[in-house]
Formats: structure tokens, C-alpha cells, sequence
């Protein structure tokens, strides 16, 4: 179309509202309703796409269908063809919404700074968040949610005083999914809100439409979305290996309850993130402050329906792979693609199944076999005094040193209660974590050691990237960036600038890291080092940090050899308990070996800490016994014997694994495998399972007396969940022992299905963590990853002559 106005049909032009590379959107008046509305022409070429006339011909009727108070209403659809110049042109004809779009809303608010109060911010996201959930429920999926597609109309104010939100463009990307080319041609302000799994190739569904969901409000409560560059390639692999910073370390007013959301939405693979928009508006409402539910309640009446399917813990999609044969090149995970397990032929690394499962049922005439113990264990406490069921019993345990915390298992999960626990789940994602980073940026805070030290005046703390090398023995992308903080302190004198620099082992030969300067603003000093090029580990061989002051004229490239310019300082204990007991470790050690490098995970071949390996093989998991129990339905018995055999490799170790299954070869990375998760000898178990050997550590740190109290605090809570996860692997590992000893008939029977079911739950819960009935949360692995960072945090103090600083 042109500039000038014209008219088609019954619609005057009068003027363009917006143009892009695919549509053109105009502001009409409908001659014969006497209402203006808005005109949306699509630019299609027949020549390349010749079925776009069948397919909006198709796909139309049903999005014009849609009757929802924040879904724009269509009024009218048609192509229309120049006999002159034989064009083809289709429009769409809907309600014009006056009002700027949420694109124009954040960044004239958010943006700057101004942050909407967090009730604020809930109504409006409830409100587009049922919209999509309403067009789900009725077979249509958006697949290109942004900013610019929802609309503030400003004329209707009474629940949301920015505008009420409108969601326009339903299925415009599957309209014109030839016209617009490949996701790598999109423009930036698209490709900021696309989700792992279309930059991969799969198709857009339900769950691909609650991430740009979460990115929207992520950059509505930041100012920023999560991921950024200035070319499309380095977008696309954010979105699918880079953990994003957590919201509330930009946003620190920010309630724990919406960053958990946010992080669920955001999540790198579709299982983790909501099972549906619907869930998504629940914990929104569970969100909002207890004193306003009953008028956001009453705001809100006008709720969605009901998904026409149970909400089941279990109704969880499989995981997703990548659409090559090799999952380790091209699958994207919370933290790195990485192969774990040989695929065998047939088994279609590259198949993409988002679709739920019906519910298992429970109860079978079938036998189930029995599989008693191949090795002596150590029994766990009673579950008789926590309410736990035989069923649920494991069959066999090492205990770690704390005492463990357990959880309440159910015999079943109601649609009501998955619901509320999509809420709390959420907690176990970050959200004591957040809380823990601001009390860390609190002065007064003295580790008993130190008690004639300095007041401390900030903190800084290692941070992964996510960029981790798929190859176990390379160690980029772990605790390979640092950030920092400090409070209440003077500005640089006039000429001067405040330089930070991190110091290696004092063990070692002085070396300093330049983290460059720190920016000072009203007495809070801040610096992001995002790291090198190659991610190298910055923890694994740096200790200490200095703050310097020098001339800004000519930036230093290393810190002053005066003293005198030494202002702030911060290290890890490297005292050990005494020289009496070489093997004794410092609480720089401990943290060094949970997080950064662990001798006997490099003894094994492998590079990082404990808790990155803890982290991935519960992860690789939670990818088996889902895709497992999916396989039932296809009546897979062989696929579904693999998957239980990978669990059986990881959970054990290759070397427990052959008495478990003997005769069976290992089908995972034999790398790998040289650790399990489990412990089931602690006297003689060389290398321990993962979590007894993290458990090992933290109680050596709570002990220590060079360790600072929130150190102390963090490690017994993470002791806990430990011990917790520890107690779900071991009942998994029974249930996938009596799996893999069951005959094809029985395996695909109902008390098949009923097992896998169950170790779908263990796996959920080991990962994420669990909300029992009574709404009290349970720590999972993605916590005890989470909590064991927040470890690695230095206090920093200001350089006195009783607290000197050195290189």
C-alpha cells in the first residue's frame, strides 16, 4: 500500500498505523458500521509460497473465532486480486485498539528505571497470560509473542491503568511461515523473544508461547530482556545455553514469588516451564499480595475455562532433543548441551514429542517382580514417623553427615494440587536464593575469625555463565564471570578511579585478572566482569580480590606496587585446620572443589566441580524416565529398557551399575559414568557418589571456624536437600530395577505404566524439588545448585592497618 488514503471495499484508509517486512497495518473506518478499525494487508508472493492462499483460507476462520476481552477482535478476512496486475492481496480486518503497544510502555517506564509495583505488573500479565491461555484452549498457539503485539488501550483503564492489554498477530507466523523465510532472517526485536526450541527447528505449541511470556516480563520487572546482541546468531545462543541473571539482582525490589515465575517461564527446556498458560494465570494470582486476591479475584472474573484435560505432575512433555542424531551438538539445556548417553538405531535423538500423556493407571493384576539388593547398604531413617508408604521405601541408602529432612510422598496428584504447585515449585528454582544475595550486600555481616576486621562494605560473587563446552573435559563456563558490589562508600578522588583485580591462590605465583573499573553512583560502587573469551574458570585457581584506586588518565593494567592505593580487599580462607592432617581442606578448598574443580572428578577424566556434575547427570535423568514413561504409549518395551538402563549407569556408576545389571554394557559416556550420584559403600567407595561427596564437604565447612556464618547457614540447608534428593534417587532406583526385571507384557501393562509414572515423579522431584500438601517446599538439584554458587561469595572490607591488603 501507499501513503495516500484510499479505500477497499466498505473500509476507508485514512492512516498506517505500522509497517513491517511481512504486513502493513492501517487505520480504516468501516463505512457501514460507522467505527473505525484497524486493516492489517500481508504481503504474499505466490511464487514463493503458492499454498498461502489454502492456508489463510484455512487457518482464519478459526483465529477470527476467538471471543476474549484481551484478544483484538477480528471482524473480517479476504484476498483480493488486481486483474490488472495480477497481485495478490489479504487483509484482516479488526477492532482498532487506540493506545501505544507494551514495547512503547517499557521502554518509556521500565527502561528508565521506573518500575511498576509489582501488583501492577501481575494484573497486567495475568491479563495477556489468559488471553493465551484462551486461544490454547482453543487450538490456536501464537508462536511469535512481543511487546509490539500487544496493544494498551487506553480507553479501558479500570483494572490496568497503563491500558488494558490486547494480544493481536494469533497465528501470523504460521500464515506467512514461508513469506517470512528462517528464524535466523527475523529481526532482532523478534528473535529477543523466540524460544529455544523454534531456533531450533521445532514447531511453535503451548509451551514455546509461555517463554516469550516470561522474557516480556522479565524485561517489564528489569528494564532489559534477559539476552542481548547486536546480531541475530548471538541471540539465538543466549536463548539456548546462557542462564540469564536473575531478575532481582537488577531489580532488587522485585518479590521472590514473581522472579521464580519468570524463571520458570524462561526455562531453556519446554518440561521445565508451565505445563499450560492456565497454570501460568494461577500462580500469577497466587503471586499477588494476600490482602488484594479478593479484588484481583473480582477484577479477574472473567477467568479462562478450564483446560479440557487433567493438570497432572506426570502430564510433563519429553524433554526436548535436538533434530540432529547426536542430541550432544544441538540440545539445548538450563545449562549446556552435552552427551551423556550412546543413542542406538531407531531411537530418533532428533524426534521432538511436547505432547502429554494420559495419566497412568494405577493398580495391576500383574506381578511385579521383586529385586532384592546386589550390596549391604545403609539404611535410611524409618519413613514410618514421616508419613512415607512402603511403596516408596528405598532400596538402599548412604546417608549423608546432617540429618536429612523428609518428604511427604503422595499417593496421588490431583489436578487442583499440580496447579498450586506450579506456584511453589517456583520457589525452589531461586527463590531463597534471592534473598540470600541482598542479605550478602548487607554491612555488619563478621565471620568469627575476622572479629577485629573491617565492617563489611559489599560482596562479590562468582557467577557461571551457562557456556559450557560439550566436551566433560573442558572446564569453560563455570564460575567464569564475577560480580560486585559495595555500599556506602566515598567516590574516587578528582582523576581517579576505583579498579578491581582478582588475585590467585596465595599458594601460587602472583597473577592478577584486570576486572576493570567500577562504576560509582551515590556511594554503591558496581562491576560486571562477564569474563574471557574462552569462559575460563576464574575460581578454580583465584582466591582474593583487590580494589584499587589509581589515575583514570592511563587505566592501569595491573594494580600498583604502592600500597598505598589499596582500598578494598576480600578472600577465602586458605588456613587449614592443621599441618598434622594434609588431608584437610581450607574453606577455599571446599568451595573450590563443590564448585570450580574437584581433584576426583579430574581423576576420572572429567573437569568442574561436584555440583555442575550433580547438576547434569539429574538433568540427563530427568530426561530418560520421561522420555520413557512417553514410550509406553508407543508400546516401546526395548526403548523403554535402554532409557531405565541409562538411569541405572548414571545413578550408580559403571562400577555398581555392572552389579546391579550385570552382564549389561554401559550405554551412557563411560566417562561419565566413572561417578554415580549414589554412595553405597562410604568406607571404600572411591570416588563417592556425588551427593555424599558434596554432603562431605558441607560438613567440613560448617565445622571450620575460618567459615563466616551465612556459609555455615548455606551449607546445613543445602546438607538437607541433599539427603532429600539423595532419598528420592534411591526409591527411583528401586522402582527402575523392578522395571527393567519385568517381562514386554508386564512392562506395558498397567503396573508398567503406574512405575514409570512414579519414576517420572522421583525425577520431576529430584530436579526441581517438591511441594508437599501442606505447601511446604522441598529443595531440589536446581536449589542445591543455586545455594552452592551463593557460597562462593568474598566479603569485602576496606584496607586498615589492622585488615592490610597485599598481592
Amino acid at each position: 500500500m501507499n501513503a495516500h488514503p484510499g479505500r477497499i471495499d466498505k473500509y476507508e484508509l485514512q492512516t498506517r498505523l505500522g509497517q513491517g517486512r511481512t504486513a502493513d497495518v492501517w487505520k480504516a473506518f468501516d463505512t457501514v458500521a460507522r467505527r473505525y478499525v484497524a486493516i492489517k494487508f500481508l504481503r504474499a508472493n505466490l511464487q514463493i509460497d503458492p499454498d498461502f492462499v489454502t492456508r489463510f483460507q484455512r487457518e482464519m476462520p478459526a483465529i477470527a473465532a476467538l471471543r476474549h476481552p484481551n484478544i483484538v477482535q477480528y471482524y473480517d478476512f479476504a484476498i483480493l486480486q488486481s486483474p490488472e496486475t495480477g497481485n495478490t492481496t489479504a487483509y484482516i480486518v479488526m477492532d482498532y485498539v487506540d493506545g501505544s503497544t507494551l514495547a512503547d510502555y517499557t521502554r518509556n517506564t521500565a527502561r528508565l528505571g521506573k518500575f511498576l509495583p509489582a501488583t501492577a505488573i501481575i494484573r497486567l500479565f495475568t491479563a495477556i497470560s489468559m488471553a493465551v491461555a484462551y486461544a490454547h484452549q482453543h487450538g490456536i498457539i501464537h508462536g511469535q509473542l512481543k511487546p509490539t503485539n500487544i496493544l494498551l488501550d487506553k480507553h479501558n483503564i479500570s483494572r490496568n491503568a497503563m491500558g488494558e492489554p490486547v494480544v493481536t498477530d494469533f497465528s501470523m507466523l504460521k500464515l506467512l511461515e514461508a513469506t517470512a523465510g528462517t528464524i535466523s532472517g527475523w529481526q532482532i526485536d523478534t528473535l529477543l523473544y523466540i524460544s529455544p526450541e523454534q531456533i531450533m527447528g521445532a514447531p511453535a505449541n503451548e509451551r514455546s508461547d509461555l517463554y516469550p511470556l516470561g522474557i516480556m516480563l522479565y524485561e517489564i520487572c528489569t528494564g532489559t530482556p534477559p539476552f542481548l546482541g547486536n546480531n541475530p546468531a548471538t541471540i539465538m545462543m543466549q536463548h539456548t545455553n546462557t542462564i540469564a541473571t536473575l531478575p532481582a539482582l537488577i531489580n532488587p525490589a522485585l518479590p521472590s514469588a514473581l522472579t521464580t515465575i519468570i524463571m520458570r517461564c524462561i526455562a531453556k527446556d519446554p518440561w521445565a516451564r508451565f505445563p499450560t498458560a492456565s497454570s501460568l494465570v494461577e500462580a500469577l494470582t497466587q503471586a499477588i499480595g494476600q490482602e488484594e486476591k479478593e479484588v484481583f479475584a473480582q477484577s479477574f472474573s472473567m477467568n479462562v475455562a478450564p483446560p479440557n484435560h487433567p493438570v497432572k505432575a506426570l502430564d510433563l512433555p519429553t524433554i526436548l532433543t535436538g533434530p540432529t542424531a547426536n542430541p550432544a551438538d544441538m540440545m539445548p539445556t538450563v545449562l549446556t548441551p552435552l552427551s551423556h548417553g550412546k543413542l542406538e538405531k531407531g531411537e530418533q535423538a532428533g524426534a521432538i514429542n511436547y505432547t502429554p500423556t494420559s495419566p497412568g493407571v494405577v493398580g495391576s493384576s500383574q506381578p511385579i517382580p521383586t529385586v532384592p539388593s546386589s550390596r549391604p547398604v545403609t539404611p535410611m531413617p524409618s519413613p514410618s514417623s514421616s508419613g512415607q508408604s512402603a511403596q516408596h521405601l528405598p532400596a538402599n541408602s548412604s546417608v549423608p553427615p546432617l540429618t536429612p529432612t523428609l518428604p511427604a510422598f503422595r499417593k496421588s496428584r490431583r489436578p487442583l494440587l499440580w496447579i498450586i504447585l506450579a506456584v511453589l515449585l517456583l520457589l525452589v528454582l531461586v527463590g531463597s536464593s534471592l534473598g540470600a544475595y541482598f542479605t550478602f550486600f548487607s554491612k555488619g555481616t563478621t565471620p568469627s575469625t575476622l572479629s577485629s576486621a573491617p565492617l563489611i562494605v559489599g560482596h562479590s560473587y562468582f557467577v557461571s555463565s551457562g557456556l559450557l563446552s560439550s566436551n566433560p573435559g573442558n572446564n569453560q563456563g563455570i564460575t567464569d564471570q564475577l560480580q560486585i558490589k559495595l555500599d556506602n562508600i566515598p567516590p574516587p578522588q578528582s582523576g581517579k578511579g576505583y579498579y578491581a583485580w582478582l588475585l590467585n591462590d596465595i599458594n601460587l605465583d602472583s597473577k592478577a585478572i584486570p576486572l576493570g573499573q567500577l562504576t560509582v553512583r551515590n556511594g554503591t560502587a558496581v562491576l560486571s566482569f562477564g569474563g574471557d573469551a574462552n569462559h575460563s574458570n576464574l575460581l578454580a585457581t583465584n582466591s582474593r580480590l583487590l580494589i584499587t584506586e589509581e589515575d583514570t588518565a592511563i587505566p592501569p593494567v595491573s594494580p600498583s606496587l604502592d600500597t598505598a592505593t589499596y582500598r578494598y580487599y576480600a578472600e577465602f580462607s586458605q588456613k587449614r585446620p592443621g599441618p598434622q592432617d594434609l588431608a584437610s581442606y581450607s574453606v577455599y578448598d571446599h568451595i573450590r572443589h563443590l564448585l570450580a574443580s574437584d581433584p576426583k572428578v579430574s581423576a576420572a577424566g572429567l573437569t568442574g566441580g561436584l555440583d555442575i556434575w550433580l547438576y547434569r547427570n539429574t538433568q540427563k535423568i530427568l530426561e530418560w524416565a520421561g522420555s520413557a514413561r512417553d514410550a509406553w504409549k508407543d508400546k516401546n518395551a526395548a526403548f523403554i529398557q535402554r532409557q531405565l538402563t541409562r538411569i541405572i549407569d548414571y545413578l550408580d556408576g559403571s562400577t555398581y551399575a555392572q552389579q546391579d545389571l550385570p552382564g549389561q554394557k554401559l550405554l551412557v559416556d563411560p566417562t561419565i559414568a566413572k561417578i554415580g550420584l549414589l554412595t553405597f559403600d562410604p568406607l571404600t567407595q572411591d570416588p563417592p557418589g556425588y551427593l555424599y561427596h558434596i554432603g562431605k564437604h558441607l560438613r567440613e565447612i560448617t565445622v571450620l571456624p575460618e567459615s563466616s556464618t551465612e556459609q555455615r547457614a548455606l551449607a546445613t540447608q543445602i546438607n538437607s536437600a541433599t539427603n532429600t534428593v539423595t532419598f528420592w534417587f534411591n526409591a527411583m532406583r528401586r522402582q527402575v530395577l523392578q522395571l527393567y526385571h519385568m517381562t514386554a507384557a508386564q512392562l506395558l501393562g498397567s503396573a508398567g505404566r503406574s512405575l514409570l509414572d512414579s519414576i517420572a515423579t522421583y525425577a520431576n522431584d529430584a530436579f526441581v524439588g517438591q511441594v508437599n500438601p501442606q505447601a511446604q517446599v522441598t529443595d531440589g538439584v536446581v536449589q542445591i545448585h543455586f545455594e552452592i554458587q551463593r557460597m562462593a561469595t568474598l566479603d569485602v572490607r576496606e584496607c586498615t592497618a589492622t585488615y592490610p591488603c597485599s598481592i
